[in-house]
């Protein structure tokens, strides 16, 4: 995919930024594809916008990680 090859993030940024990052950037684009006419497109990076937001969500220490370090 060349969008992953052209997004640049800043040294040491953690990976929950870079996904919320791609995330803005497919919903920029949504925006750029809905304005077009093209809803099917913009539908889809909107799809894969919310899918990156969900996994930075999910990054972290989970519940169960932190009961067993106790």
């Amino acid at each position: 995919m060349a969008f992953s090859s052209t997004m640049r993030t800043l040294p040491g940024t953690s990976d929950k930024a870079k996904l919320l990052d791609k995330a803005r950037h497919f919903f920029g684009q949504a925006e750029l594809r809905a304005e077009e006419g093209d809803l099917q497109k913009a539908a889809e990076l909107i799809v894969r916008g919310l899918h990156c937001e969900y996994r930075a969500a999910r990054l972290g220490p989970q519940v169960l990680q932190l009961i067993k370090s106790s």
